[in-house]
């Protein structure tokens, strides 16, 4: 910093002006240097309750995913032949067995009609040829050059059909096949059931064409819906892939058996489904626990490494969390599966949760409804304890958490304002360093102008 328009060097003094200002103004700017540590330590402290509360966001979506018994228990579904259908299960699944015969399959429309090159004209036809593909009541026009290729690509060029599920393609049967229809146009839906049928009208393209359109309503494999027999009732459903006939279970549809077999449908309870979405609780628990360790640590000398060490508010998060998951549940329905520890979650020395897979579900099998009001019984169950806990902290209008980070946004404010405000008066204060030191060599200058002159006469008189 320094004063414009003023330069000197203490050559009438012999000081050394500029260092003393230098040093002085050093002297003052200590203040700000504090400052600047201060907001650094605030901005820190803002950054860590905002990982905090990362962590703790976490940890509550781990808890709402158990927070019912529909959520907590995940189910499966196998079945007794999976070469005839197969079978997927949500954890809305009710337990239980199921049977279902296979008797038809959904399948999707073809029409087929054949000439003996893809490529040149159809026999007796006109070009441009014109025809109607009509589906859900939507007629779809085609006009096209009059050969196979020509055709399929106006097909497969239509919006309209590509959305409904019709294709076309032209296929080379090979040189056995009847000279006359080597090449077949194929037009197939492939959405199945009958619902997705469609007709074909002839419009335009001479008597070749309208005998090639009659050849391809006649070489017609219709859509067909899948059928399936349940408990004596027969049923009829658009596609093979079912998932409105048994709640929460899905069928997939994959042959027809011969001869005629039912297959039997398995829905339990998934343990190791049900394990995984505990699991990720436990990790989401034990990492706000980490956390917590980590702004706790001390280094070699015994000094804290962290701007929170101690942190009040830290301890209560601390203190509130430990006492949910190792309290008691009592809507359980069985004193044997109260606590975590009773099915398999163990805290250690640091609070931190350990899981045993296996006793876990050795648990479940015995009292899954038990294990799961631990986690999800509506007033007392440790998911929707922990959520309601946890909303205090992070809740964004009057969470503790918010409380936290508008205080420090305020210091971090107060504070910057007073290193601009030290900064300007530190500019000050060089600048009357600056002129007060340029007067004292100016004055300094006169008096050994004066005392030169003295001299000089002086020497003038004898003296």
């Amino acid at each position: 910093m320094s004063s414009a328009g003023i330069s000197f060097g203490g050559l009438a003094s012999g000081l050394d002006t500029q260092a003393i200002i230098k040093a002085l103004v050093a002297v003052e700017e200590r203040p700000i240097f504090a400052l600047e540590r201060t907001k650094t330590s605030l901005g820190k402290q803002k950054g860590l309750f905002g990982n905090l509360s990362t962590l703790l966001d976490t940890l509550t979506e781990s808890a709402k995913a158990l927070k019912t018994t529909a959520d907590f228990l995940q189910m499966k579904a196998s079945t007794s032949n999976e070469d005839i259908l197969t079978a997927t299960a949500s954890s809305t699944a009710t337990p239980g067995t199921y049977g279902v015969t296979v008797v038809g399959l959904a399948k999707g429309q073809i029409n087929t009609a054949g000439a003996a090159s893809a490529s040149a004209g159809i026999a007796n036809t006109t070009s441009p040829v014109s025809f109607s593909i009509d589906i859900d009541g939507t007629s779809h026009f085609i006009s096209a050059n009059n050969d196979l290729n020509s055709i399929a690509s106006a097909i497969n060029s239509d919006a309209g059909l590509t959305e409904d599920g019709v294709k076309a393609e032209v296929v080379d049967t090979g040189s056995g096949a009847t000279a006359g229809e080597r090449y077949q146009l194929v037009i197939r839906g492939e959405n199945p059931g009958s619902e997705n049928s469609f007709t074909i009208t002839y419009d335009d393209g001479g008597p070749g064409f309208q005998d090639f359109v009659d050849t391809l309503t006649t070489n017609l494999t219709p859509a067909e819906d899948a059928e399936i027999e349940v408990n004596g009732l027969t049923i009829y459903r658009s596609s093979n892939t079912i998932s409105d006939l048994f709640g929460g279970i899905t069928l997939d549809l994959k042959s027809i058996p011969d001869p005629e077999q039912e297959v039997t449908i398995t829905v339990a309870t998934d343990g190791e489904e049900t394990s995984a979405k505990v699991k990720e609780l436990v990790d989401a628990y034990n990492a706000v626990v980490d956390f917590f360790e980590a702004q706790n640590a001390l280094d070699e000398e015994g000094k804290a490494t962290s701007p929170i060490f101690g942190d009040t508010t830290m301890r209560s998060i601390r203190g509130s969390l430990r006492g949910i998951v190792g309290g008691s549940v009592s809507g359980t329905g069985n004193e044997a599966f109260q606590l975590l520890s009773q099915i398999g979650i163990k805290a250690d020395t640091k609070g931190k949760l350990e899981f045993n897979q296996s006793k876990f579900e050795e648990a479940l099998a015995e009292d899954e409804n038990a294990v799961s009001a631990l986690f999800s019984d509506s007033s007392t169950g440790i998911a929707a304890r922990l959520e309601d806990q946890i909303d205090l902290y992070t809740d964004s209008i009057d969470g503790l958490l918010k409380t936290r980070n508008d205080g420090f946004d305020r210091r971090i404010k107060q504070t910057t304002t007073q290193i601009e405000n030290a900064e300007r008066r530190l500019v000050r204060y060089q600048e009357q360093l600056t002129v007060k030191y340029a007067n004292l060599e100016t004055l300094l200058s006169r008096l050994q102008g004066q005392g030169s002159a003295v001299n000089g006469i002086g020497a003038a008189f004898g003296n």
